[in-house]
């Protein structure tokens, strides 16, 4: 049993919602505002976050990279299919805007604060680390996604939420799944990305 949510807890996870929403409403500033979202978050965390174990393990690090590269191929072939289907079409148009906001270099930099924050706050322990079983820690990870509105993200995220829960329960340490998340996000939102839309022909940078 849970005594349920904290003040940093619930600082927390205000902080990811409004930066989603925000997003949502200002795609052209997708970057800086889910990473200042995403950073605060993993600040709450921070005294849980200096507790919990970051200890390095060669078998966790491998299986963290690998899991990394075939989520993200995973999501990146879904992706493809959801671009042939309106309005999921619509979705990836949108998200393709928003990624394509900021320069390839400038997203590999922010995704890197941004993961960090994010997997400080939901996996380092605490009360978000302990709500239900796997699944339902990865419903409230991809839950965390509905403000943006986008069902492509949201449907991302519980992939996303499953493994890293998993890796987390099982390795007992934070530093893989930051690692898998890392490879994730990189390759995702940044290079190689997710294919655009058919028909499309607009390009993802700015």
């Amino acid at each position: 049993m849970t005594s349920g949510p904290s003040r940093r807890d619930v600082f927390g996870l205000l902080a990811i919602s409004s930066a989603a929403r925000l997003a949502r409403r200002r795609p052209r500033q997708f970057w800086p505002v889910m990473t200042l979202g995403l950073t605060l978050a993993g600040l709450s965390a921070g005294p849980r976050a200096r507790t919990a174990s970051w200890r390095w393990g060669p078998r966790w690090a491998v299986a963290a990279l690998g899991l990394g590269a075939g989520l993200h191929l995973g999501v990146r072939a879904g992706a493809g299919l959801a671009g042939r289907i309106s309005p999921l079409a619509g979705s990836l148009e949108w998200l393709q805007g928003a990624l394509g906001s900021a320069p390839t270099r400038t997203r590999v930099l922010l995704s890197v604060p941004a993961v960090i924050g994010e997997e400080l706050f939901w996996r380092s322990g605490g009360w978000t680390a302990e709500v239900g079983p796997v699944w339902g820690s990865a419903l409230g990870y991809a839950a965390a996604q509905l403000p943006t509105q986008n069902p492509l993200l949201v449907m991302g995220a519980l992939p996303l939420g499953l493994v890293t829960t998993w890796v987390r329960r099982r390795s007992g340490s934070v530093l893989p799944v930051v690692i898998c998340h890392l490879v994730f996000s990189e390759m995702t939102l940044a290079w190689p990305g997710l294919p655009l839309p058919h028909g499309s022909t607009r390009a993802t940078e700015p």
